[in-house]
């Protein structure tokens, strides 16, 4: 189908999806180079999954900011609703590469597809007589998914097009997110990358928590960090010095070249000093080079991340987005802990 193969089948002023897995430093470049050498990455997303080299969230991240619907994670389906699997009828779940999900809180049908498409989401409307929320994962897991339910089936291309009265514009997003809501009955917590920063951290430190890689983890973390202040940074204490890690920021640039001295007085070094955020920035060189990183904020923080009982990281962060000085530190005190949780948590093999 279109959009999913590397090499094939994109559409124009689409990112080719393995360009979008560079960008989101989900696959070592190295790898995807050799594995585009193949003869067939038609599925890159699948076969990368297949051999370890991709986390399956992270991979479904991809597919979502590629193709503009919201990702299904592995715990969406694992918590699916089987009350209804009987909605979409078999042989198209089949033949389509399809599942529901569960409901939505507007009511509408949560389908997950390996390959979403408006003439999909169309034709399912159609043929099941409901409003539908489309959603993406990797094919590889969906298609087995779909086996252990439905048992094995053909798979016949999707239909050329729908009633023309069912067309839906596809949803467009600037990057990969997951469900806006809820389903109705709660059961899966569903986040969505809100550019707006209204969610609320607890859903994203319940996301964070549920990550099965660290680097899910870490980029969970940031992308909460993305919607609630204006600018953030992530770096690693290492031998006297703070190496960028990861971030969001119109000055910070390539954040793996970015190295602050420690030592001089740095809110950077206030919070590792003392163990707890720190918000009263000095003036020194050091400092000054901070503020320009994170835009120059009014009201600059810094959190220690504490790993193994040491501070390994410090996660700064430019003017809130949205609600009070004092909300933005308790958010930020509860997300560095969370993500010391999450390196300690991996450390001991969880």
């Amino acid at each position: 189908m279109a959009g999913r193969g590397y090499s094939t089948g994109v559409a124009p002023g689409r990112m080719r999806i393995g360009e979008v897995l560079l960008m989101q430093e989900a696959v070592d470049a190295w790898v995807l180079t050799q594995t585009l050498k193949e003869p067939n990455t038609s599925r890159l997303v699948s076969l990368l999954i297949s051999r370890a080299q991709l986390d399956p969230d992270d991979g479904a991240l991809a597919l979502s900011q590629q193709l503009g619907y919201p990702a299904a994670l592995q715990r969406h389906l694992e918590r699916r609703d089987p009350a209804c699997e009987h909605l979409i009828p078999p042989e198209l779940v089949r033949r389509w590469v399809v599942l529901p999900l569960g409901r939505a809180k507007d009511g509408r049908l949560v389908v997950v597809a390996r390959d979403p498409t408006p003439i999909l989401n169309a034709a399912l409307e159609h043929a099941s007589k409901q409003s539908i929320l489309l959603a993406v994962a990797p094919g590889i897991h969906l298609e087995r998914l779909i086996r252990s339910i439905y048992g094995a089936g053909d798979e016949t291309p999707l239909p050329p097009s729908a009633p023309a009265s069912e067309l839906h514009e596809p949803p467009r997003n600037a990057r990969g997110r997951t469900f806006t809501g809820q389903f109705s009955d709660g059961t899966p917590e569903l986040l969505a990358a809100n550019p707006h920063g209204t969610d609320r951290i607890d859903a994203a430190l319940t996301q964070l928590d549920d990550a099965i890689t660290l680097a899910a983890a870490e980029r969970i973390g940031l992308a909460y960090a993305a919607r609630r202040w204006d600018t953030s940074l992530l770096v690693a204490i290492d031998d006297g010095r703070a190496l960028g890690r990861r971030g969001t920021g119109p000055r910070l640039g390539a954040i793996d070249a970015i190295e602050l001295a420690l030592g001089e007085p740095s809110i950077v070094q206030i919070a590792i000093d003392t163990g707890h955020v720190a918000q009263t920035p000095p003036a020194t060189p050091v400092q000054q080079r901070i503020d320009y990183l994170l835009d120059d904020p009014h009201t600059p923080l810094a959190a220690p991340v504490t790993v193994a009982g040491r501070v390994a990281f410090v996660l700064l962060v430019g003017d809130p987005l949205h609600g009070t000085h004092r909300d933005s530190l308790a958010d930020l005190s509860r997300l560095a802990d969370a993500l010391g949780a999450a390196h300690d948590r991996f450390a001991r093999g969880r």
